[in-house]
């Protein structure tokens, strides 16, 4: 292109300024944006990231070509599954013009995978999510009551499944009442539906166990009981669930999160409630060993109280207490005479004991006639040569004392 090319391009003096890059830009988008537009397109996830305000950014993908695409961190919440890089998948989005990057982009409202193994790609991402979190733990399990007065029976009150379960329960409980949640149980508005049903339940509070299931179908008839919002609902039901879906073959997310699950919904209400033809057996048992039990009980006091009456103690009660009387005499006199015979030597050896204490007293000895003398310090005095002459001493007799003083001493 030459100068003269160039020069075509540029606007005359007498137009208007010339338009912002962020001008067409927008006008683009309004361009694009005016007719609303949602588009199907197929293609294979990459560069797939997740930002801190929980959007999500990829591109999709094919062998020619690619397109950014962004989803909104609302609607990615709902998703069932877990977008990851090389997925194939099928998305629902609008097109939208990202007027500060300059590019056009997907806004993207549905997702889901592509291909074989589609639903079973979601099942399995979902069911891993739900078991890290706990809602599967064999802890938060309740056991079912013993004995239940009102079954609750969520489903589509015109399926196969209801049915099964009225028959069951008339033939094994009639005294049970039924309350039932008529829910669509496939279709896109059944989890909701289930979810608002198990809610109900609760919120009623005077139903004893909860029955929640279909009959058998096809992987996408049952997939109601694969989502999200129904598994969370029957975790935080304060009653317990029974999850009664499909046929015995069928698992769905459901079964791992409810307190039981039942191969069938048939199946679902043998568990729920018991038999009374084999409750009466039950009883009619019981109650014979009971009556043999009680007669065996019976016969044995009886025997137990012959045996007593039978005895002499019963048979001469008068007898056996004066011969009582008789040997408490005795006793009392054999102690009468054994603690006279202890007291009397206790005084001989009282005696004999005084008699050596007085043969070794010091009166004894001062009545013989010694007397016992002390130093004005009180001390005995056994020597010569503990007195000075003139020292006063105490002279201590049989009876009575001397005061002297000492005149002489003599070593002899």
């Amino acid at each position: 292109m030459n100068d003269d090319e160039i020069g075509t391009f540029l606007p005359p003096t007498e137009c208007s300024e010339p338009y912002s890059v962020t001008q067409i830009n927008q006008g683009v988008a309004a361009i694009i944006e005016a007719g609303n537009t949602l588009v199907w397109v197929e293609g294979e996830i990459s560069n797939f990231k997740r930002s801190g305000s929980g959007h999500c950014y990829l591109k999709l993908k094919d062998a020619e070509s690619q397109v950014p695409a962004v989803i909104w961190r609302s609607t990615i919440d709902k998703f069932q599954f877990e977008p990851q890089d090389g997925m194939a998948v099928l998305v629902i989005a609008s097109v939208r013009v990202y007027t500060r990057g300059g590019y056009y982009q997907l806004e993207i409202h549905r997702m889901q995978p592509a291909g074989q193994g589609a639903l079973a790609l979601q099942f399995e991402q979902l069911k891993k999510r739900l078991e890290a979190e706990g809602l599967f733990d064999a802890r938060h399990k309740r056991p079912l009551p013993e004995s239940v007065c009102r079954l609750g029976v969520i489903t589509a009150k015109t399926g196969a499944a209801v049915r099964d379960i009225i028959r069951i329960v008339s033939r094994r409980s009639p005294q049970t009442d039924i309350l039932i949640c008529d829910v669509p149980v496939q279709g896109d508005k059944a989890p909701a539906a289930i979810a608002a049903g198990l809610a109900a339940m609760n919120a009623h509070g005077k139903v004893d166990c909860i029955i929640v299931g279909r009959g058998g179908g096809s992987v996408e008839d049952l997939w109601a009981f694969n989502t999200e919002e129904v598994a969370r609902a029957i975790y935080h039901s304060s009653i317990p669930v029974i999850s009664a879906v499909g046929h015995e073959i069928d698992y769905t997310i459901a079964d791992f999160v409810a307190d039981l699950r039942a191969p069938t919904p048939s199946a679902a209400a043998e568990l729920a409630v018991g038999d009374n033809a084999e409750q009466g057996r039950l009883f009619q048992t019981l109650a014979r060993r009971f009556f043999r039990d009680a007669l065996r009980a019976v016969a044995d006091c009886r025997a137990r109280y012959d045996a007593i009456k039978n005895r002499i103690g019963f048979k001469m009660p008068l007898r056996r207490i004066a011969e009582a009387r008789q040997q408490l005499d005795d006793l009392g006199m054999r102690a009468q005479t054994r603690i006279r015979g202890q007291i009397e030597q206790a005084t001989l050896h009282l005696q004999s004991a005084a008699g050596k204490l007085n043969s070794l007293s010091p009166l004894a000895t001062l009545a013989r006639g010694y007397a016992v003398v002390t130093d004005a310090a009180g001390k005995t005095v056994n020597s010569y040569d503990q007195v000075a002459i003139s020292d006063a001493l105490t002279v201590r007799l049989k009876k009575g004392r001397l005061k002297t003083i000492v005149t002489e001493t003599n070593p002899v």
